[in-house]
């Protein structure tokens, strides 16, 4: 496709005449806008019956909380409802006076979802404030489980926000009302999917385009074609492993990059940061030396593992270039054999000291599992270090990339034995940024890593 043909198609998208800003509440057009081909006569094979009723103006109207800042023609986005008889734990009430609407609405923590911008209507009301922003996401941080603490009730109520009584999980009316929203987000979700499979295709039919030429270049050269077809065949008909003890060498096949080349790619433990991106940003004050010896000292001195690993990580969050925590985290690695504390001190140790070798070896592979997902492609990671009882410790994590905040629902990373037996499976849901499966393992153990979704599946083997 022609960049003028592209151009020609981006221009009939209407945008809204300001940027969304994280904070500001805006109206959602009933009238969907799409990219590409995608044709919105289609829609009733597409959407939920809820998002349909909205589209045909049957309901009232619907608006969202903006929680990022917009990139390319994506915005995260917090569901709001006006459906406040809902009031839950994580349904929260944001009252006319503070929206500045002439209704209350239900802020739906839980319910971030990406949404082009070009199907926001209007900005509405007045910008909530940070502090309500912030209260907003840490409650839906805590309820899909990437915080330990949910924020105080009273904290909550001081802010003029209702809290409701009902836990979400438990109500089954909350629960029925959290499926009904869940459906009716098609109207965010689908654009997207479109958006996302427009891009693809495009990208797509350059890089036919681009292979189809080196291809010419390289037949021409004989003794080059022979060594590329002679490298295809044993590629084809012989089953290879990744040997990972030979990276403690720096031997990399090609395609496993180190994780410093993807800088958009989320890199913290477990991917355990907010379900969103948040746009605001706060000065980075440094602990004081003696808060970071206070916590060297808990992470020496408790023997509760959990202690231990929020000291772990702590550390990594306020100690960067601190010798001591530098060293305190190195003793760690050399005298735990928990696995879950060892990945914890380890992603720690990367971000305060990234070039220390104690921290093992960590390396990413773009994995594409083809037009079936509406998006780029996902990450696999692997990263692997030798235990003091001799085994070896190994991570594999899934993450997003490109302009993807989460993995498509229902994606499963597998773990499998070499006779292809299932040893352990994780499924991503909705908002995940990330998936993972850790396990140890002893030199020469051979295993192999799944990832599939729908009837598209990836496999890579390989040796300890």
């Amino acid at each position: 496709m022609s960049r003028e043909c592209e151009k020609s198609k981006s221009a009939n998208m209407r945008k809204p005449l300001t940027l969304p800003q994280p904070g500001e509440i805006w109206e959602l057009s009933p009238q969907i806008r799409y990219y590409g081909d995608f044709q919105p006569n289609n829609q009733h094979k597409l959407y939920s019956n809820e998002a349909q009723s909205f589209l045909q103006t049957k309901t009232p109207s619907r608006y969202v909380m903006i929680v990022t800042e917009p990139d390319a023609e994506i915005v995260s986005v917090m569901v709001l409802s006006g459906e406040t008889n809902f009031i839950s734990d994580v349904d929260l009430l944001i009252p006319a006076d503070i929206s500045g609407l002439t209704q209350d609405l239900l802020a739906e923590t839980w319910h971030v979802q990406p949404m082009l911008i070009n199907n926001l209507l209007q900005s509405v009301g007045k910008r909530l404030s940070r502090d309500i922003y912030d209260i907003l996401l840490t409650i839906g941080d805590y309820f899909h489980g990437l915080v330990n603490q949910p924020p105080e009730t009273n904290t909550i109520e001081k802010l003029g926000l209702n809290l409701g009584i009902n836990q979400a999980l438990k109500a089954p009316k909350i629960s029925l009302f959290h499926e009904r929203e869940e459906a009716w987000s098609d109207v965010l979700t689908i654009p997207v999917a479109a958006y996302h499979t427009y891009i693809k295709s495009v990208n797509f039919a350059s890089q036919i385009l681009n292979e189809q030429l080196q291809l010419e270049q390289e037949l021409a050269e004989f003794e080059f074609s022979h060594n590329i077809f002679t490298d295809l065949l044993s590629t084809s008909w012989n089953h290879t492993y990744t040997i990972l003890s030979r990276w403690t060498q720096s031997i990399f096949d090609a395609e496993w990059q180190a994780v410093s080349t993807l800088p958009n790619l989320v890199n913290t433990y477990g991917g355990a940061q907010p379900i969103a991106t948040r746009s605001f940003t706060s000065p980075n004050v440094p602990s004081k030396p003696d808060e970071i010896a206070a916590t060297i000292q808990e992470l020496s001195s408790t023997t509760d593992e959990l202690q231990r690993q929020c000291a772990a990580k702590r550390l990594g969050e306020t100690a960067v270039g601190n010798s001591e925590a530098i060293q305190a985290l190195v003793n760690l690695l050399r005298s735990t054999s928990d696995d879950e504390l060892l990945w914890i001190a380890v992603e720690s140790l990367r971000k305060i000291d990234p070039e220390n070798p104690a921290a093992g070896v960590k390396r990413l592979k773009l994995i594409d599992l083809g037009m079936e997902i509406a998006g780029e492609a996902v990450a696999l990671a692997v990263g692997f270090l030798q235990k003091i009882d001799g085994d070896v410790s190994v991570l594999l994590q899934v993450y997003p990339t490109g302009n993807n905040d989460y993995l498509p629902p229902d994606l499963k990373l597998r773990l499998q034995d070499d006779s292809g037996n299932i040893w352990r499976e994780v499924i991503a849901r909705r908002a995940d940024i990330c998936i993972q499966l850790k396990f140890s393992g002893e030199i020469g153990e051979k295993f192999s890593v799944q990832i599939g979704l729908g009837n598209t599946n990836f496999s890579e083997n390989f040796v300890i």
